[in-house]
């Protein structure tokens, strides 16, 4: 490996995580005032995703979208989809929607230990930022059966994040609801969950009305 590792820089700070929280805000002006923009969770993700790399982008320093990585010549994005990590079982079967991490604690030459990368053929540490993403487009809005799959990717995520020292990983919970119907339960949830020292829960809405519609 061609740079030495160093203690990680921070990427967790009160300005990106704002910047962040008014992107998820813009997206859910976007959608209300274009309610056919998003059909599919795939869509939101693409929409999230689109908008977290322009802000990478047009900021410098910290924040772009190409950066040097511990290997001689390669650069990388901070912004990946589908990007495992390592579980209680040291298994790579925790995979978040969205992770924002820093390239200049990643490799895709050799291992960050030893000379293997792991079957997913590259490696990293430093900081990192996730986000687990739901899209409810049911008109019933969000039952207890969707709250469960929400309290599935909760519960998972918190599992990465006990065991990540230092506050060195921080989720969103992204839960966008094509109307504003709730269960109590997922009321009584998102209350209880909305935020912590490591995580927020961003619950938006549509609005869209079925009422009068056949």
């Amino acid at each position: 490996m061609s740079k030495s590792y160093q203690t990680p820089t921070s990427l967790i700070t009160k300005d990106l995580k704002c910047k962040i929280e008014s992107i998820i805000h813009r997206i859910e002006s976007q959608y209300r005032c274009n309610q056919g923009l998003i059909l599919t969770e795939a869509d939101l993700k693409c929409l999230l995703f689109q908008q977290l790399q322009e802000l990478f982008s047009r900021n410098k320093g910290l924040h772009q979208w190409r950066c040097p990585t511990l290997d001689n010549g390669v650069y990388a994005s901070p912004i990946h989809t589908e990007v495992p990590w390592y579980d209680e079982n040291n298994k790579l079967a925790i995979r978040p929607d969205i992770t924002i991490l820093q390239p200049q604690y990643l490799s895709i030459m050799q291992g960050l230990i030893g000379p293997k990368l792991p079957s997913k053929q590259f490696e990293f540490s430093g900081q990192g930022i996730i986000f687990e993403i739901k899209f409810c487009r049911y008109k019933s809005g969000i039952s207890r059966s969707f709250l469960s799959s929400i309290q599935k990717d909760f519960n998972k995520t918190n599992r990465l994040r006990r065991q990540r020292a230092n506050n060195s990983l921080y989720c969103y919970y992204v839960v966008f609801n094509k109307t504003d119907n709730t269960c109590p339960e997922f009321n009584n949830f998102l209350n209880e969950n909305r935020e912590g020292p490591n995580h927020k829960l961003e619950y938006c809405t549509g609005l869209v009305n079925f009422q009068g519609k056949k």
